[in-house]
């Protein structure tokens, strides 16, 4: 391999450590050994290493010291789990503080191959975000940002379409980045230095959008009381993006399809013909194909609009692009106070890519926003997220057990993982009403101070006024 990945075996099985360093030297990693964890953090002092090997159970500072260990000194460095007793729960344990996968014994080298060039992958990740939120651009194609095959995809169609004066159809789910599709359309293409204006139709009335796109002369309607230029022909030579087009009805669809047809259009009120050369990009979120069925989308315009559609993926479908997203909106929206941009641990990253996000990039942007007004460190934990995001998002939370031992100690586990939440909102919630003062909050929900202090320490809770 190009790079020479520094990799640390920890176990207190000598064998297990050699026959690791030889496996791996193999592929062309460097190895280091060691015995336990307390000789593997004076090894991390020492010398710099991309990733970590640890078995669980060890006499002198097991592998869930380290893993914690890891994460408050060592953030940056990607943790694999060696066990033996990989059930449900030690798995989620050992995600939750910071490890990224884990090996069960007995493994065979292949495994143990695929699992190193899955976390080495991981790693340069990781380098990759940590100059993104120092300020180097990374993975990023005018406005949006991603390294996986399906947006390569996507910019791939963009460079091809750009250039000529074909009409764009822009496929996705709301958030997805549809309006920044077409703004690299514009950018790239010969049009570049003219006008571009983006359009929402699914917030005006008919009467009202037509006036927009096509302008009226004074008198047209009520409230006209001068003559008005549409977007089309202040967009000439240009390209305007018709944002949520499902949203149109039948009669502008049929002025936009001979607006497509012939580059001509008449103004609210007018009987002049005018003639334009407006490039066009719409977009949807909704599926033409089945309104053309149900009588809601004229078939023609459908046809003319589909010549050469974009789609763009949700969220969930390109999970290998949320840490680069994350990084990539931390920077800018912690350059809005001046402050530097958090670090993600790696249990906040796991949570982010294991939820769905309904809301696709845009819910990413405005919830990163919310921690960043919240949060008082700078390191963003799973708990610093929104409780929805954080229940839903913890690695194996939808795992389904396969044996009755598992079901169980996953049921202890989901009791616990839910109590653990009510008692942070709970605590939180306290605090809130009664301005951060500890005091004053014990005593309203009618507990001990020490006791509400004993939640607080838990929950990484803190009062910020002086009692």
């Amino acid at each position: 391999m190009a790079d020479s990945p520094k990799v640390l075996v920890v176990d207190d099985e000598l064998t297990i450590g050699k026959s690791c360093e030889k496996i791996l030297a193999r592929k062309g990693y460097a190895v280091r050994t060691a015995l336990s964890g307390k000789q593997a953090m004076v090894l991390l002092e020492q010398e710099p290493f991309d990733l970590v090997f640890t078995d669980l159970k060890m006499v002198e500072m097991g592998g869930m010291e380290l893993l914690d260990a890891l994460r408050t000194r060592h953030p940056d460095i990607v943790a694999v789990v060696i066990t033996g007793y990989a059930t449900i729960a030690s798995v989620v344990e050992t995600m939750k503080v910071g490890a990224f996968d884990y090996l069960p014994k007995p493994f065979t080298a292949e495994e143990l191959l695929a699992v190193a060039d899955k976390a080495w992958e991981r790693r340069r990740q990781v380098l990759d975000m940590r100059a993104l939120a120092e300020g180097t651009p990374a993975a990023e194609f005018h406005g949006l940002v991603g390294r996986g095959h399906r947006m390569q995809e996507v910019y791939r169609m963009i460079r091809q379409v750009a250039p000529t004066p074909s009409t764009v159809l822009v496929v996705g789910e709301s958030g997805t980045g549809k309006e920044l599709v077409s703004r690299a359309v514009h950018t790239l293409s010969p049009r570049r230095d003219k006008p571009f204006f983006a359009v929402d139709c699914g917030t005006l009335s008919a009467e009202l959008l037509q006036s927009e796109l096509f302008g009226h002369v004074k008198g047209a309607f009520t409230g006209a009381v001068a003559n008005k230029r549409g977007i089309m022909e202040a967009a000439d030579h240009g390209t305007v993006f018709l944002d949520e087009i499902c949203n149109v009805d039948l009669e502008v669809q049929g002025k936009l399809l001979r607006f497509i047809q012939e580059r001509e259009f008449i103004p609210v009120g007018d009987t002049q013909m005018r003639k334009v050369d407006t490039r066009l990009v719409f977009a949807t979120n909704r599926d033409l194909a089945k309104m053309v069925a149900e009588g809601t989308f004229r078939e023609d315009l459908y046809y003319r609009l589909h010549v050469f559609p974009i789609v763009l993926p949700p969220l969930r479908e390109r999970r290998e692009d949320i840490p680069l997203l994350a990084y990539h909106f931390l920077r800018k929206l912690a350059a809005r106070t001046g402050r530097k941009p958090p670090v993600l641990s790696e249990s906040a990253l796991l949570t982010l890519e294991n939820y769905d996000w309904p809301g696709n990039v845009r819910q990413l942007e405005h919830v990163l926003e919310g921690v960043l007004i919240t949060l008082e460190g700078d390191t963003i934990e799973p708990r610093d997220l929104p409780p929805t995001i954080y229940t839903q998002g913890q690695p194996g939370a939808f795992a389904v057990p396969r044996t009755n031992e598992e079901f169980l100690e996953m049921k202890r586990k989901l009791r616990e993982q839910a109590v653990d939440e009510l008692e942070r909102i709970f605590v939180h919630e306290a605090l809130e009403r009664s301005g951060w003062n500890v005091s004053h909050a014990a005593r309203e929900v009618g507990m001990q101070r020490q006791n509400f202090q004993a939640l607080m320490r838990k929950h990484g809770l803190k009062g910020h006024k002086a009692e």
